[in-house]
């Protein structure tokens, strides 16, 4: 899938232009202004391609080709040019400033996806930057260690940016000199080829007082720094941590064979998705339940009894024990324990296949060790735990479950990815928190179905929080009810506060319990904003974590927790990671 920026100002003709794209399988950046699609060019800095509109309302296309051609990163990016004429003046500019072609309109689809094939096989981002293999081997890296480096290298690059534009007008300071010295090293480091003459013409244009040119030359590092975030996404790719191309989660069918949409969240319009219908349903008199519980608290304590023994708690149980005894597995081990779970090949074969782009066979002991060895014998059993469990859920019943399924299955992903991300020790126990964090709601919905399908609906008909409604019909809410399910299957403490205390890492009393918490926390948030039916409600949650004054980060740090790079970019990583666990998580439930 190749990426291509559009400038052009007619709605109409965009929308032609990302159409031709997007049936071929490439994704359209559609801008209406030269700094609209300057800002789209910054947000998505490795474009395969750019195709330009010559005249603009107010603008013309040339004034955007110069800002690209003014900037190092960008001088080899392919452009396109469309034009309504073939005007010798207009033609000359072009040729002068660099194009791929130049085109008469209207557009044509044959033409666009001819000149995106011959873009692509320029790879003109290799001469701005090393691909990673190259960067590994001169270095005598591993893929996983050339990401600590990117995220190094990221951190160290903007620490020098913020002084080099504070200093930029006392050109002889020592201070000007180390902070540009620092930013060619990091460049050159990760593989920027073009670093040191970009530097030689920052502290000439400093001493010779162009502030305008040398302030250019600090944009292609601001460039260069959004292509080192790029990378780092990347590397994530290439650990099966992302998918290369975008993923789709299915509606789920409804008994009556229609089509459900999505809910807003899990918190709050969750509950249309799991009753799918109004209050006045259940009855008139709904509202006086509120005055006292349905249950009390022996006959929920009952209730845990007897789920506990049901589909899927044994199963999830057992899989707890499997993601325990990881540290002791073999290779061997791991591959036959995978290859005996019922459905994990052919599933895993998909998801990988999406995950990677390529396909591998898994059908033999030896090809699913050779999967094993690659992948990791964590990784791999943190999957088959998700299928295990997906493949003991209960089917059909009162109230439609796979949302609350596929959130938690997420959830649990999602946790095990974050350890890794941040070297936590023993991720694949984050994987077994991430199981167990909505063991409340479990309980609820596959114990007590009608109580819990009328707690959601007053959830929804009074506008209260499903907490609340939760407690007012069952004396207590999920929270609650998860820590005491949890401890019933013999869990330890930490177990028992990730199902409890995940909502708010505030009320951690352990300071051991207080890491998987709030990495628990973050799944179950990121679940929720991959789950999202509406882009605003994802932007919405997205946006309170990327602020880095968000109380989880500070308990983090608290805790020796080191942050691979900005709270704002660790969040967007995080996001596309969750993207990728909740389609997976879909996958494995859907399949079983």
């Amino acid at each position: 899938m190749a990426k291509v920026l559009v400038l052009e100002d007619d709605r109409l003709s965009q929308k032609v232009v990302g159409r031709v794209l997007s049936n071929a399988g490439h994704e359209a950046l559609s801008a209406d202004s030269t700094q609209h699609a300057w800002d789209k060019l910054q947000e998505h800095v490795l474009v395969d391609m750019v195709v330009l509109d010559n005249q603009l309302d107010q603008e013309w296309g040339w004034q955007f080709l110069r800002m690209l051609r003014s900037s190092a990163a960008y001088r080899g990016l392919p452009v396109i040019v469309y034009s309504a004429h073939n005007e010798r003046s207009a033609v000359v500019r072009y040729l002068e400033l660099g194009v791929q072609s130049l085109h008469v309109k209207p557009y044509q689809s044959d033409v666009i996806l001819r000149e995106l094939n011959k873009a692509v096989e320029s790879k003109w981002t290799t001469k701005v930057m090393e691909p990673p293999d190259v960067v590994c081997a001169r270095l005598g890296l591993s893929i996983e260690d050339y990401g600590g480096l990117l995220a190094t290298a990221t951190r160290s690059i903007e620490d020098s940016l913020t002084i080099a534009r504070r200093r930029l007008m006392t050109p002889h300071d020592t201070v000007l000199s180390a902070a540009l010295s620092s930013i060619e090293q990091q460049c050159r480091t990760v593989g920027i080829n073009v670093i040191d003459g970009v530097i030689r013409s920052i502290r000439k244009s400093a001493e010779e007082q162009d502030i305008n040119e040398a302030y250019g030359g600090l944009r292609s590092v601001e460039s260069f720094l959004g292509m080192i975030r790029h990378r780092m996404l990347s590397v994530l790719k290439m650990n099966g941590s992302v998918a290369r191309t975008a993923l789709t989660v299915g509606s789920a069918p409804t008994s009556d064979g229609a089509q459900e949409t999505a809910p807003v969240s899990i918190a709050s319009a969750y509950s249309r998705d799991i009753i799918n219908k109004p209050l006045w349903q259940y009855g008139g008199q709904l509202k006086r339940l509120m005055r006292s519980p349905l249950l009390t608290p022996d006959e929920l304590l009952e209730s845990t009894t007897r789920v506990r023994v049901t589909a899927p708690f044994p199963t999830v149980v057992s899989t707890l024990k499997l993601l325990q005894s990881i540290q002791s597995l073999t290779v061997e081990e791991a591959a036959t324990i995978a290859r005996d779970t019922r459905g994990f090949s052919s599933t895993y074969r998909e998801v990988l296949e999406r995950i990677t782009g390529t396909e591998q066979p898994m059908d033999t002991l030896p090809a699913m060790s050779k999967i094993v060895e690659t992948q990791g014998v964590a990784k791999v059993m943190t999957l088959v735990a998700v299928a295990r469990v997906a493949n003991s859920l209960p089917r059909g019943g009162l109230l439609n479950l796979r949302q609350l399924f596929a959130h938690t299955l997420s959830a649990s992903l999602i946790a095990y990815e974050i350890g890794r991300l941040l070297k936590l020790a023993n991720d694949f126990m984050l994987s077994a928190a991430g199981l167990v964090h909505d063991g409340g709601r479990w309980l609820f919905a596959i114990g007590e179905p009608g109580a819990y399908a009328l707690a959601l609906a007053l959830a929804e008909d009074e506008g209260i929080t499903v907490e609340q409604a939760e407690t007012a019909l069952f004396g207590i809410d999920h929270q609650q009810a998860g820590r005491r399910l949890v401890a019933s299957l013999e869990q330890p403490e930490l177990m028992q506060d990730a199902a409890s205390l995940h909502h708010d890492p505030s009320r951690v009393t352990d300071p051991e319990s207080l890491i998987t918490v709030c990495v628990i926390h973050l799944a179950h948030l990121l679940a929720q904003a991959a789950l999202a039916g509406s882009a605003v409600e994802a932007k919405n949650i997205l946006t309170r974590l990327r602020d880095p004054a968000y109380p989880v980060w500070s308990k983090l740090k608290s805790r020796g927790v080191e942050l691979p790079f900005e709270t704002p970019e660790l969040v967007d990583t995080m996001a596309a990671i969750a993207n990728t666990s909740n389609w997976s998580a879909f996958q494995f439930i859907d399949k079983a």
